[in-house]
Protein backbone atom coordinates (compact mmCIF):
# COMPACT_ATOMS: atom_id res chain seq x y z
CA UNK A 1 0.00 0.00 0.00
CA UNK A 2 1.50 3.17 -1.01
CA UNK A 3 0.46 6.96 0.63
CA UNK A 4 0.21 10.31 -0.56
CA UNK A 5 2.66 12.93 0.03
CA UNK A 6 1.75 15.31 2.28
CA UNK A 7 1.85 18.63 1.34
CA UNK A 8 0.31 20.18 4.55
CA UNK A 9 -0.07 19.94 8.27
CA UNK A 10 -2.48 21.12 10.32
CA UNK A 11 -0.05 23.02 12.56
CA UNK A 12 1.29 24.47 9.74
CA UNK A 13 4.92 23.27 9.53
CA UNK A 14 6.64 21.84 6.93
CA UNK A 15 5.74 17.92 6.21
CA UNK A 16 9.36 17.04 6.03
CA UNK A 17 12.75 17.83 6.82
CA UNK A 18 14.28 19.79 3.61
CA UNK A 19 18.04 18.03 4.16
CA UNK A 20 19.07 21.64 2.90
CA UNK A 21 22.65 23.23 5.06
CA UNK A 22 20.67 26.53 5.40
CA UNK A 23 17.66 25.16 6.15
CA UNK A 24 15.95 24.54 10.13
CA UNK A 25 17.77 22.44 12.37
CA UNK A 26 16.60 18.83 12.60
CA UNK A 27 16.65 17.99 16.08
CA UNK A 28 14.60 14.52 16.61
CA UNK A 29 13.53 12.57 19.70
CA UNK A 30 11.80 9.29 19.24
CA UNK A 31 9.73 7.58 22.64
CA UNK A 32 7.84 4.15 22.91
CA UNK A 33 4.71 3.62 22.70
CA UNK A 34 4.11 -0.18 24.80
CA UNK A 35 1.21 -1.87 23.22
CA UNK A 36 -0.01 -5.33 24.70
CA UNK A 37 -2.24 -8.04 23.06
CA UNK A 38 -6.35 -7.63 23.85
CA UNK A 39 -8.00 -9.56 26.45
CA UNK A 40 -9.55 -11.51 23.28
CA UNK A 41 -6.23 -11.91 21.91
CA UNK A 42 -7.46 -10.64 18.20
CA UNK A 43 -5.67 -6.84 18.31
CA UNK A 44 -2.80 -5.15 19.94
CA UNK A 45 -4.17 -2.38 22.28
CA UNK A 46 -2.58 0.53 23.57
CA UNK A 47 -0.73 -0.02 26.83
CA UNK A 48 -1.87 1.54 29.93
CA UNK A 49 1.82 2.86 30.93
CA UNK A 50 1.56 4.52 27.45
CA UNK A 51 -1.93 6.91 28.91
CA UNK A 52 -1.04 7.08 32.60
CA UNK A 53 -0.24 10.65 32.25
CA UNK A 54 3.62 10.85 32.92
CA UNK A 55 5.75 11.51 29.96
CA UNK A 56 6.24 8.53 27.43
CA UNK A 57 9.78 6.86 27.61
CA UNK A 58 12.57 7.80 25.34
CA UNK A 59 13.42 5.11 22.69
CA UNK A 60 16.60 6.64 22.31
CA UNK A 61 19.57 4.50 24.15
CA UNK A 62 20.81 7.38 25.59
CA UNK A 63 17.47 9.27 26.39
CA UNK A 64 19.06 12.03 24.44
CA UNK A 65 17.75 13.92 21.16
CA UNK A 66 19.53 13.88 18.00
CA UNK A 67 20.91 16.29 15.55
CA UNK A 68 22.87 13.46 13.39
CA UNK A 69 20.24 13.94 10.61
CA UNK A 70 20.64 17.67 10.25
CA UNK A 71 22.59 19.17 7.23
CA UNK A 72 23.97 22.47 8.86
CA UNK A 73 26.82 21.18 11.03
CA UNK A 74 26.76 24.14 13.12
CA UNK A 75 28.06 24.83 16.70
CA UNK A 76 24.52 26.45 16.79
CA UNK A 77 23.04 22.93 16.03
CA UNK A 78 24.40 21.20 18.89
CA UNK A 79 23.31 24.19 21.17
CA UNK A 80 19.74 24.06 20.05
CA UNK A 81 19.91 19.94 20.63
CA UNK A 82 21.03 20.60 24.07
CA UNK A 83 17.74 23.12 24.95
CA UNK A 84 15.96 20.51 23.23
CA UNK A 85 17.05 17.92 25.43
CA UNK A 86 15.45 19.85 28.52
CA UNK A 87 11.61 19.97 27.15
CA UNK A 88 9.71 17.11 28.31
CA UNK A 89 8.56 14.33 26.39
CA UNK A 90 4.80 14.18 25.81
CA UNK A 91 2.14 11.69 27.86
CA UNK A 92 0.24 9.95 25.69
CA UNK A 93 -2.58 12.09 25.20
CA UNK A 94 -0.22 15.01 24.12
CA UNK A 95 1.26 12.46 21.50
CA UNK A 96 -2.23 11.86 20.30
CA UNK A 97 -2.49 15.27 19.65
CA UNK A 98 0.96 15.85 17.96
CA UNK A 99 0.12 13.04 15.50
CA UNK A 100 -3.56 14.91 15.07
CA UNK A 101 -1.66 18.16 14.25
CA UNK A 102 0.56 16.40 11.70
CA UNK A 103 -1.96 15.33 9.65
CA UNK A 104 -3.23 16.94 6.57
CA UNK A 105 -6.12 19.11 7.34
CA UNK A 106 -9.53 17.78 5.55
Amino acid sequence: MTYPEPTQRRDGHTPRYSYEPDGTHYIEQSVRVYLRLSDDRTRWIVDAAAVDGYALDSAQSDESATNTECACGSAECDAICAAADRLPLPNGEELAQLILDALPPH
